[in-house]
């Protein structure tokens, strides 16, 4: 199938799901993920109606962007969803709109530190590691609140809200209770940081689960652009 029927069957599914919890369809933002995918993807992408794009590597992000803003410009956003480092955070700020994955001290004081040369505020999502899985990313989940505090004390990052990756699974539903858990932690910490509203979870095996359990945000790759190249 093209693009666009892709693009299309995913976001009936994305209406679907959110109708079936009880909820507004437009609550739920579709973050295209174009990490190995081409420009030419993207440009049609773009051509079927998707404006926000999520890259997970600063180098790949920093070539596209250069090409995409000269043909496309601001009918793109971007969003970076990938581990960043501290000496790759210079190639982000003015560029993306919002950064998903911070999960270090270092980096959001480097984040602060250019966007006040900048003048600008940053916002940000917290990753969190609801799986306790070693190798992956994320605040483990006893030391979130300590690390949000931290970083609220950074006057130009803005922290609205959290992000997670579960476990992979082949059956889509086993990815349910890290969801729900990010959701009662956001539901938690949001009595007293009102603008701690976004959850960004769910893929293209699970984005359906992420759905009904209070995702704002979907990452979806494959299911619009198929298999990567790399």
């Amino acid at each position: 199938m093209s693009i666009a029927d892709n693009i299309r069957i995913v976001r009936e599914r994305i209406q679907k799901a959110a109708l079936n919890s009880g909820r507004d369809p437009k609550e739920v933002r579709l973050i295209a993920v174009t990490k190995g995918v081409s420009i030419e993807k993207i440009t049609e992408a773009v051509r079927c109606g998707i404006d926000t794009f999520g890259e997970n590597y600063a180098q790949e992000f920093r070539n596209k962007y250069e090409v995409i803003e000269k043909t496309l410009g601001s009918k793109v956003k971007w969003h970076f969803i990938g581990r960043l480092q501290r000496n790759k955070v210079k190639y982000l700020l003015g560029k993306v709109e919002l950064i998903h994955s911070l999960d270090s001290l270092t980096v959001a004081e480097e984040i602060n530190k250019r966007a006040q040369k900048l003048g600008t505020l940053v916002p940000v999502l917290i990753e969190v590691n609801t799986s306790g899985e070693k190798q992956k990313g994320g605040i483990p989940l006893d030391e979130l609140k300590d690390f949000l505090n931290r970083v609220r004390d950074l006057p130009s990052v803005k922290v609205i809200g959290l992000m997670t990756m579960p476990p992979y699974f082949d059956n889509p539903e086993l990815t349910r209770p890290y969801y729900r858990k990010l959701r009662e932690l956001r539901d938690e910490l949001q009595k007293l940081l009102p603008d701690l509203r976004e959850l960004s979870m769910g893929m293209s095996v699970d984005f359906e689960v992420a759905i009904e359990e209070g995702a704002t945000m979907v990452r979806i790759g494959t299911l619009i652009f198929g298999p990567r190249s790399v």
